[in-house]
């Protein structure tokens, strides 16, 4: 378990990986296996997924683009 910063990204094997900041300070669930890095919340969603960096690497991100995620449309009415 790993408690991410406040900008909601977290430390293992010297390599930074990206959560989402608006995960910022939750305690999360990080399991490896293999090459594989997979991080949950408490209830078990998966938050994201990645194989290990090369080496060298000390950054993985979300794959998401900077900023805030748009607002989901709410559907019209139909008439």
């Amino acid at each position: 378990m790993k408690k991410l910063t406040s900008s909601g990204t977290f430390m293992l094997a010297k390599v930074h990986y990206l959560v989402g900041g608006q995960y910022g300070f939750q305690q999360v669930l990080v399991i490896t296996d293999g090459d594989k890095t997979t991080v949950a919340d408490l209830e078990g969603e998966i938050l994201i997924e990645h194989t290990r960096p090369d080496p060298g690497v000390t950054y993985v991100g979300n794959g998401r683009p900077r900023g805030q995620r748009p607002k989901t449309p709410e559907t019209s009415p139909k008439f």
